[in-house]
């Protein structure tokens, strides 16, 4: 960094002008390299950022989360609160937390907190107590989410180490209070620094130490193998997104054969008309073959059509001159996924199943014969399925979905927006494993010499999510973080009847307009023509809900969606 703020370094002579800016204003951040802040889009209104939302000015039940969420390496960061008071009461009711964990309000959760200006796990039963803390003392977090510890540092003295971090903790910074401080004016200011600032913005004298990629500005140095929270420590993705799921978007031509092209030979393509009601869902597979199409808004058997989708081609595909596909001047959308061609045979269950399955975004394919009796199916991934939708193929019957999130005694139909219901004998009270899932008895889903479909998805970090959220009932919704700068949004509220599933992506309308008639969505389950708004903001590391809707965000009610990603975090302009 220099103290010649605004001069041009590329010899061009496009110096800029300082107006109101110090050299504590300066940090390492960069459009190539950017470091976790705290995130104003998370966590409650209460409270004021500022400096980069680095500094929180608390006041009565601040609560906010960091930018970052991390689930494996090894990671350090700096705080200070150099302005206000620390509680003074007793008891865990009246405190200032800086947490480590997703969740911020459960006990022994990792998360750790200043109460009795004392440096504590957030039990007050058990863990330990840290020493006390004075304003102006830096702490030092450092997570070994390897190793499942979590070291604690006050002015780089190792005060408390806990081991109990549970496997498959993902964490993040975070900041909550449970009330406004003794002196009724708030905590104070509490400034962080992940490595881009080890002034504290300009409250410290900048120290210039650096993590062991030579990386940031700390105030103290790293523990050994401990790395700032920036986007050029993230591990790199294995596949580029894109290459593996993409939008598509044509005009019908009406003709009896129109190329349309992608980024890749799709093997999974899901078609809809979006300017008009009567366009049907149309979805195609390699396993099948082009020309066979299901539609998720009924219950039809497959239907072979040879004027919709006829064939799969290295650059995309093609379409007859079928109204849902091709109809002269209007306008259609196509979601296109890479899989392994027209599969092959799957032993690993009970069932014998053909499989094309893409292990790098976690999505598969499969048929299988039922036999009306309890059963496993392959479907080959490596890690258990989180959301299956399964549909008869020679025969009317309902598309079942099972969501990890409300388990496998639960089910709901697809293509009728039920909620999640008790009914075991369809996935048999049995969850997914890394090789099969389980089938019941009941023939919407295994009758004997029945032929069906699965769809299988699970997340795989940086290209693809299946979550959930819980809804709030309020234009400033919840903040969903995915870990890449989605594409691609499916999702609805499975905790009641009658909710349609969402579709928006990147490319049917523009995400930055949330609030506007330009960001368009369509319902899964239903033949309507796009609508808007989708009440849902893309940002670089996930999305943020914008609406009141029922379907989106009711409050208090569970929220599933399944999304892949555009541009890995990592590699995503900041937005």
């Amino acid at each position: 960094m220099s103290n010649d703020l605004g001069i041009d370094r590329s010899g061009n002579g496009n110096n800029w002008t300082v107006n109101n800016m110090a050299f504590a204003d300066q940090v390492v951040d960069s459009p190539t390299n950017n470091f976790c802040t705290m995130n104003p889009l998370e966590g409650s209104a209460n409270g004021t950022y500022s400096e980069g939302n680095l500094r929180i000015q608390t006041v009565n039940y601040p609560f906010g989360k960091g930018t970052f969420h991390v689930s494996a390496g090894k990671w350090y960061w700096e705080w200070t609160h150099h302005s206000g008071t620390y509680n003074t009461y007793t008891g865990i009711g009246n405190d200032l937390r800086v947490a480590v964990n997703e969740s911020h309000n459960v006990a022994n959760t990792q998360a750790w907190l200043g109460n009795d200006a004392a440096l504590k796990k957030w039990s007050s039963t058990s863990g330990y107590d840290a020493g006390t803390l004075a304003i102006n003392d830096i702490i030092g977090i450092a997570v070994d989410l390897d190793n499942g510890s979590i070291k604690f540092y006050i002015n780089n003295t190792l005060v408390g180490t806990d081991t109990t971090l549970p496997a498959g903790t993902t964490v993040t910074p975070l900041l909550g209070g449970s009330n406004d401080g003794t002196d009724g004016s708030g905590w104070g200011n509490i400034t962080f620094n992940f490595g881009q600032d080890s002034s504290f913005s300009g409250f410290k004298t900048a120290q210039g130490n650096q993590d062991g990629n030579d990386i940031g500005d700390f105030y103290y140095t790293p523990p050994t193998g401990f790395l700032a929270l920036c986007t050029k420590n993230l591990p790199d993705v294995d596949v580029t997104p894109s290459e593996h799921f993409n939008t598509v978007l044509w005009t019908g031509d009406g003709q009896s054969s129109k190329a349309i092209t992608n980024t890749f030979q799709p093997d999974f393509t899901w078609i809809k008309g979006r300017d008009t009601g009567s366009d049907r869902h149309n979805l195609y597979d390699a396993i099948r073959g082009a020309t066979h199409s299901l539609s998720t808004d009924g219950t039809d058997a497959v239907i072979t059509r040879s004027t919709g989708l006829t064939a799969f081609t290295s650059t995309g595909f093609t379409v007859g001159n079928h109204a849902y596909v091709n109809r002269n001047t209007s306008s259609y959308v196509s979601w296109n996924w890479k899989l392994n061609g027209s599969g092959s045979s799957n032993t690993n269950g009970s069932i014998t199943s053909t499989v094309s399955a893409n292990q790098d975004i976690g999505v598969s394919v499969l048929t299988y014969t039922g036999n009306g009796s309890n059963s496993t199916v392959g479907h080959g991934l490596t890690k258990a399925p989180q959301h299956i939708l399964t549909k008869r193929l020679d025969g009317a019957a309902a598309w079942m979905s099972y969501s990890e999130t409300f388990g496998p005694t639960k089910t709901s139909a697809f293509n009728v927006g039920e909620n999640y219901y008790t009914n075991s004998n369809v996935y048999n009270n049995t969850a997914p494993t890394s090789s099969v899932f389980t089938i019941g008895e009941n023939g919407v889903i295994n009758t004997n010499n029945g032929n069906y479909i699965a769809y299988c998805f699970h997340s795989v970090e940086g290209v693809s999510r299946v979550g959930e959220y819980t809804g709030n009932s309020n234009a400033d919704g919840p903040f969903v973080y995915l870990g890449f700068k989605p594409a691609f949004v499916l999702l609805r509220n499975g905790s009641r009847t009658g909710m349609t599933w969402y579709m928006i992506d990147n490319k049917m309308g523009n995400p930055k307009n949330y609030g506007s008639t330009a960001n368009k969505f369509m319902q899964a389950r239903r033949t309507n023509a796009e609508d808007s708004p989708t009440g849902l903001d893309f940002l670089s590391n996930g999305f943020k809900i914008r609406t009141t809707g029922t379907g989106q965000n009711y409050n208090g009610e569970t929220m599933i969606y399944i999304a892949f990603a555009e541009t890995p975090f990592k590699n995503s302009n900041a937005r």
